[in-house]
C-alpha cells in the first residue's frame, strides 16, 4: 500500500465544481482507504468500517474543504467540531438526530486517532478532538434546543458555533 505524504492531506480545490471534488477525491481517496483498512485491523467488520469510513470523508470532503475552508485534513480543532455537528449537521440534514451526530463523532475521533497513530498529528491535538466528540450532552442540547429556539433565540443559536 502507498504511503501516505503530506500532500495527500491538503485542499486542492479552487471551488466546488464536480471537477474539483473529482480531483480532490483522487488525492484524497489514499487517506481513507488506509484509515478503512486500519478499522479493519482493529476488528470492526466490513461494514462498520466503511460506515465510519463514509462518514469521516463526508466530514473532510462536504465540510471541512466547502465551509470550514480548511487547507489541510489535519487542520481540525475543538471549535471545527461543535460547528460541524452543533450548527452545520443540524441545519443542513432533513432529519438530524442524536444517534446520526453520535455516528460521526465516533467516526472523527477514530480518524484522528488513526492520523495520530500515523504521526501526522500531535497527541495534544488528538486529545482535543477525542474531548469533543465525548461531549456528547453538549450536541444532544444543541439538537434539541434548534427544534424549541423562536425568534431572537432561534438567531442566537445560529450565532453559536455558526459556520458561516
Amino acid at each position: 500500500m502507498e504511503e501516505l505524504k503530506d500532500e495527500h492531506f491538503e485542499c486542492i480545490k479552487e471551488d466546488n465544481s464536480e471537477e474539483e471534488n473529482d480531483k480532490q477525491w483522487q488525492l484524497s481517496k489514499i487517506v481513507f482507504d488506509q484509515f478503512y483498512e486500519y478499522l479493519k485491523n482493529k476488528g470492526l467488520n466490513e461494514n462498520t468500517a466503511g460506515r465510519r469510513t463514509d462518514r469521516a470523508a463526508f466530514f473532510i470532503m462536504n465540510y471541512l474543504f466547502v465551509y470550514d475552508d480548511a487547507r489541510n485534513i489535519l487542520e481540525v480543532s475543538e471549535d471545527t467540531v461543535r460547528k460541524f455537528l452543533g450548527n452545520w449537521y443540524i441545519r443542513k440534514f432533513w432529519n438530524p438526530s442524536i444517534r446520526g451526530i453520535n455516528s460521526y463523532l465516533k467516526a472523527i475521533s477514530d480518524f484522528y486517532t488513526f492520523l495520530k497513530d500515523r504521526g501526522f498529528i500531535s497527541k495534544e491535538q488528538l486529545s482535543e478532538i477525542k474531548d469533543v466528540c465525548k461531549d456528547k450532552a453538549w450536541f444532544e442540547m444543541r439538537l434539541q434546543t434548534y427544534f424549541e429556539a423562536q425568534g431572537d433565540d432561534f438567531y442566537d443559536w445560529i450565532q453559536e458555533y455558526n459556520y458561516d
